[in-house]
C-alpha cells in the first residue's frame, strides 16, 4: 500500500510506502514524520500512487 501526504515544510505532494514512519522531502529535505501529515490518498500499487500523483499534480498546478 501506499500513501500520497502533503509535506507540511514545502506543501508538495509526496508518495510513501504506508508502512514507513518518516520520509524525506526531495524538496525542500524536510524530515516528515508521517502520522503528523495530512493525509490525501491511500492506493495499493505503485503505478495507481504514481497515476494518482501525476493527476494530482495537474489538477492543482503544483507541478515542479
Amino acid at each position: 500500500m501506499y500513501i500520497v501526504v502533503v509535506c507540511y515544510g514545502c506543501g508538495r505532494f509526496l508518495l510513501a510506502k504506508s508502512n514507513q514512519k518518516t520520509k524525506g522531502c526531495p524538496y525542500c529535505e524536510t524530515r516528515l514524520k508521517l502520522i503528523k501529515t495530512k493525509k490525501v490518498a491511500q492506493v495499493k500499487t505503485a503505478q495507481e500512487a504514481s497515476n494518482y500523483l501525476r493527476a494530482l499534480k495537474e489538477r492543482t498546478g503544483k507541478n515542479t
